[in-house]
């Protein structure tokens, strides 16, 4: 999913400038602000009596091994207006699940939405070699791009579902965060790895699903009920052949 938008290819750099200075000013204020608190409070009324240490994750843990790799390329492109378009994708890739050694071969074709701003939001189906079985990926991606030599690299996060109860089950409700890196010749190659954020899965609740009476029943006994009282109608409980009745029109 190369980011553009008609024939040009976006740069979020230009757009970086004005975030930085932004981002600097704000970060200037807040420390100007702090120092002056600071300055104005008592040397007596500063106290330290937190004796806990709070320990933090050292940084995003992934899975060791990829999970998915994918070759993608656009398939067509839909100007929406003048900052974004609608993608139409398709590709092949690879999945290799945890604690399997197994690969497991994929085509894809999915859709999103990609900004002037190099952001992209949209949905893949991941679907087996043989079609027996498939999955939903929805990803989300920010992208950085050369214009002049064609190249660009995202990150990008996405959680897959799927009702299959075969090799790709264990795939339900998985997260994944990985990089696509955009080609010249308008292909890329996604890589994606399971984030490991050591909270299981909820477990999986069966829904009933209530199925409505079908209107071919409804039709039915209500012609029956009618025959009923048009017979009860003739009297002496004797049952009488009904005719239906022909509108004057279709007489002449």
């Amino acid at each position: 999913m190369v980011f553009t938008v008609g024939s040009k290819m976006y740069h979020p750099n230009k757009y970086n400038n004005h975030f930085i200075a932004t981002t600097t000013a704000a970060i200037i204020f807040t420390l100007a602000i702090m120092a002056a608190s600071n300055m104005a409070t008592p040397a007596a009324a500063i106290t330290t009596t937190s004796n806990t240490t709070t320990t933090y994750s050292s940084g995003i843990e992934l899975s060791p091994k990829p999970i998915y790799q994918e070759h993608i390329r656009d398939v067509s492109e839909t100007l929406i207006n003048q900052t974004h378009a609608q993608l139409i994708v398709a590709g092949n890739g690879t999945l290799t699940l945890p604690n399997s050694t197994e690969t497991i071969r994929t085509t894809s074709t999915g859709s999103g939405i990609v900004s002037i701003i190099s952001t992209f939001v949209g949905k893949e189906i991941l679907t087996t070699e043989d079609g027996s079985e498939n999955a939903t990926a929805t990803s989300y991606e920010i992208a950085r791009s050369n214009k002049q030599e064609g190249i660009g690299k995202g990150i990008a996060i996405a959680v897959i579902h799927t009702n299959s109860t075969g090799r790709l089950a264990p795939l339900d409700g998985m997260i994944l965060a990985g990089q696509e890196e955009f080609q010249p010749d308008g292909r890329a190659l996604i890589t994606f790895w399971e984030w490991q954020s050591g909270i299981p899965l909820p477990p999986t609740t069966t829904t009933t699903v209530v199925e409505e009476p079908s209107m071919m029943k409804t039709t039915t006994t209500n012609t029956s009920t009618d025959d009923t009282n048009a017979t009860r109608a003739t009297g002496e409980g004797q049952e009488q052949q009904v005719s239906p009745t022909i509108p004057a029109p279709l007489l002449e």
